[in-house]
């Protein structure tokens, strides 16, 4: 199909499943998964992450490891969440 302009960015987004279910003000490390299977991170600059609609910056708000994630300070227990994996 033609574009007008630039064409679209694509790629392999992935959306991750929500771990705010696990959020309890203490918990600070969590496993990053889409569809029920693991998630390989190379670098926290792959993942665009909300909590609470607070967008979160790499390396500051969180860091990562091959699978999971970790946050310099624990979400609170009803905070909403989203990741999106780039």
């Amino acid at each position: 199909m033609a574009y007008i302009g630039k064409s679209p960015i694509t790629g392999k987004f992935q959306k991750i499943d929500n771990i705010s279910s696990s959020f309890n003000d203490s918990t600070t490390t969590f496993a990053i998964q889409s569809g029920g299977s693991d998630v390989a991170i190379e670098s926290p600059q792959q993942l665009l992450i909300s909590i609470d609609g607070v967008l979160q910056e790499p390396q500051t708000a969180y860091t990562t490891s091959t699978s999971g994630i970790t946050f310099t300070e624990a979400p609170n227990t009803n905070a909403t969440f989203f990741l999106q994996f780039f």
